[in-house]
């Protein structure tokens, strides 16, 4: 009973993706970055129009990242917002957001930066903005930033660094480092 279960509901996630199928870019290479780094992360398997169907069939923050993607496009945009509610808390306003992007937990998330690098994690509760007029942030790749955690001001985060839970950070973070604390010191 099991097994029929769970074709039945492949079946429906599939019927439900047929509408938004049409207008996927499937050359575009960050999308690529995203399903892979989704794959790998959530444990999926198939080809990449199932594993997009079932991303944006159950996890919302999934959906608000492929929403961003298709900005430009703004009727196709407003097609998928009709089929995949995205998540209500998660905003992603970064001028441009490199391939691979994995959020664990979008609720109460802002991300506003000048860019995002590849391959970076944020979890919840996470603001990344402005500290007053002049620039976002600039988050290299390989970034990793935890909960409760702020990034505020014209900064860039270096590649492969960790940002700790809760820590506001306003200035520049070095390659690698690991900051933590209020305002935010390297501690590894």
């Amino acid at each position: 009973m099991t097994t029929l279960l769970k074709k039945l509901q492949t079946i429906l996630i599939r019927l439900r993706f047929l509408p938004v199928a049409p207008g996927v870019d499937w050359k575009d290479e960050k999308l690529r970055m995203d399903l892979a780094r989704w794959r790998e992360i959530c444990h999926l398997s198939g080809s990449d129009r199932n594993v997009l169907a079932s991303l944006l069939g159950s996890k919302k923050e999934f959906r608000n990242l492929f929403v961003y993607r298709n900005r430009a496009r703004r009727l196709y945009r407003f097609w998928i917002r009709l089929w995949y509610r995205p998540l209500d808390t998660l905003f992603l306003e970064a001028k441009e957001i490199g391939g691979g992007l994995y959020i664990q937990h979008g609720f109460a998330t802002m991300v506003t930066a000048e860019s995002v690098g590849e391959n970076c994690w944020i979890n919840q509760q996470v603001t990344v903005g402005y500290r007053d007029q002049t620039k976002a942030p600039v988050i290299g790749n390989n970034v990793m930033i935890t909960c409760g955690a702020k990034v505020l001001g014209n900064i860039t985060v270096g590649d492969g660094a960790v940002i700790g839970a809760n820590a506001v950070v306003v200035k520049d973070v070095e390659p690698g480092a690991v900051m933590g604390g209020i305002p935010a010191v390297r501690i590894r």
